[in-house]
């Protein structure tokens, strides 16, 4: 198995969630996207990170072609446009984008399930079903014009939608730094290992991750 998970997003806190936890469905790479863009610190972020992290995940794969501007409600727009002004703060952006991202995630794992961030993307089309290798899947279709959340939660989607028993089992979300991750269990307090009393081997967590190679 591998202990490392390769990318092109410079600024990551060091770890990711998981990846051997996670279902082995053919639109994994969706998810590693949605992930990539929730990790790291959003004043560590520049615009080209964002530019790269587009290409990454959403160009290159040819799930929508690069906007030319990313905007999000109540944030000043920031030009995707290396040749022109910024025009706007990536860390406003970013920090204002995860927080509907993660607002929409906890509605899923919440006693009282609320999924409509999925209703809408489905009612929008921001998610369709496809076929990947002879295999039913659902796929990501994001707009140009969609907000960065909506563009990030159309991931998350696409995933949630294959197996969402699965997500709502293990999805977690550490209540002290927002961090997303997987446990085999959410019978316990949702705190990442950063934010979790050092305990014996007894009683060591069950969350498991992989290193993440961060580009220099």
């Amino acid at each position: 198995m591998r202990d490392t998970l390769k990318t092109k997003t410079p600024h990551r806190s060091g770890t990711v969630p998981s990846l051997s936890v996670l279902p082995n469905h053919p639109s994994l790479i969706w998810l590693t996207g949605a992930l990539a863009f929730m990790e790291g610190s959003p004043f560590e972020w520049t615009r080209q990170d964002l530019v790269d992290w587009f290409t990454e995940y959403l160009v290159s794969p040819g799930l929508m072609p690069r906007p030319p501007i990313a905007r999000e409600p109540d944030a000043t727009s920031v030009s995707l446009d290396p040749r022109a002004d910024c025009g706007g703060n990536v860390a406003e952006l970013l920090t204002r984008s995860r927080r509907r991202v993660i607002a929409a995630l906890r509605g899923i794992i919440a006693p009282i399930v609320d999924d409509r961030f999925l209703n809408a993307a489905l009612y929008s089309s921001r998610v369709q079903r496809a076929e990947m290798n002879g295999r039913p899947v659902w796929m990501p279709s994001p707009r140009e014009t969609n907000c960065l959340s909506d563009i990030v939660l159309s991931l998350f989607a696409a995933n949630i939608l294959m197996d969402r028993e699965y997500f709502q089992a293990h999805l977690c979300i550490c209540k002290t730094c927002e961090r997303i991750f997987f446990r085999q269990s959410r019978d316990r307090e949702d705190t990442c290992d950063e934010h979790t009393p050092l305990q014996g081997t007894d009683g060591a967590t069950s969350e498991l991750r992989l290193t993440a190679n961060t580009r220099r």
